[in-house]
């Protein structure tokens, strides 16, 4: 925009990286201790695409006033852990473009950071065993027994979940409700962390103290990108170690003291195929809302990650 511009390289570097805390008790002098909480960021991909050096006998790229473009393309490798979490929230899982004018070591280098997100391919279909439907079941100290059945143990998102509960309440006790929720847990690094992705109120089963009930439902998965299950180890120079999964928990509250009771249900989250398409809903249809975290809203691009030159070796 103004002047000339010298430059030694312009280039970009993808980066993706797992951020997570430790803490440790620090002496502050005179018997007394405090609690110092550490980052640490491990980088496990970087590709670099180096769009202008100097040519042969040339000491450095010189641009005047104008505007300058440079097609790329990046194929990434296989496995790659799912993105998760904001960039600046810990723990997380990040990707980051970064496109660099490298200028003579005594000025400053002019970056832009751009996010993005990234979710390895989950193909259910590679796994027989999430297609498969389930039995299960569970019960309390007053005899109220809860049996049922899932269509398949894989969804993806805007799939329907179908589930047939089966109720046996010999004595009668007031079940106030069940509630369904779907659970995703994570490891990154040294963190671990628990988040409810959704949760609902089953209908029609709501203050009964019926003998026996039997009660199909459907439930409409949020339709909205969300992380799929997936296991990672690897690193540029240290380990780094990603593990997310999913559980869904039918909660029965029951009335009275120490009655009430989970069902859990691991199960695994996908990106494809959506194969749902020809199945029916059931009269009890539930379509539930995603339960929106702060902590995985969209990523800005003013939350800028460690300065590039803090990557050392790993990435240049």
């Amino acid at each position: 925009m103004e002047g000339h511009v010298e430059a030694d390289e312009i280039y970009l570097v993808l980066t993706g990286e797992i951020g997570y805390t430790t803490t440790r008790t620090v002496s502050t002098g005179r018997g007394r201790t405090s609690t110092r909480t550490e980052y640490h960021h491990v980088p496990f991909y970087s590709a670099k695409v180096s769009f202008a050096q100097p040519e042969f006998g040339q000491k450095q790229l010189v641009y005047g006033q104008g505007q300058y473009s440079w097609s790329f393309q990046i194929s990434l490798t296989d496995y790659l852990p799912p993105t998760i979490n904001q960039p600046l929230s810990y723990p997380h899982v990040r990707y980051y473009l970064q496109v660099v004018i490298d200028k003579s070591w005594y000025k400053p280098n002019t970056r832009e950071t751009k996010y993005l997100t990234v979710f390895p391919r989950v193909n259910l279909l590679q796994n027989p065993q999430c297609l498969i439907s389930t039995m299960f079941g569970n019960q309390n100290r007053k005899d109220i027994v809860l049996k049922g059945s899932l269509n398949k143990l894989g969804y993806v998102p805007g799939e329907a979940i179908h589930i047939t509960l089966d109720i046996d309440n010999s004595r009668r006790v007031l079940i106030q409700r069940i509630v369904l929720s779907l659970l995703q847990s994570y490891q990154i690094g040294r963190n671990s962390r628990g988040y409810t992705v959704f949760q609902t109120i089953l209908p029609n089963i709501l203050n009964i103290r019926d003998q026996q009930r039997r009660e199909p439902f459907s439930i409409i998965m949020p339709s909205v990108p969300i992380p799929p299950s997936y296991q990672f180890q690897g690193g540029l120079q240290r380990l780094a170690l990603v593990n997310i999964s999913y559980i869904l928990r039918l909660a029965v509250k029951v009335e009275g003291l120490f009655t009430n009771f989970d069902v859990n249900i691991p199960i695994t989250i996908g990106t494809e195929p959506y194969l749902d398409s020809n199945q029916q809903p059931t009269p009890n249809s539930v379509t539930v809302s995603y339960s929106l975290n702060p902590e995985q809203s969209m990523f800005k691009d003013d939350d800028l990650p460690p300065s590039y030159d803090s990557l050392g070796e790993n990435i240049k």
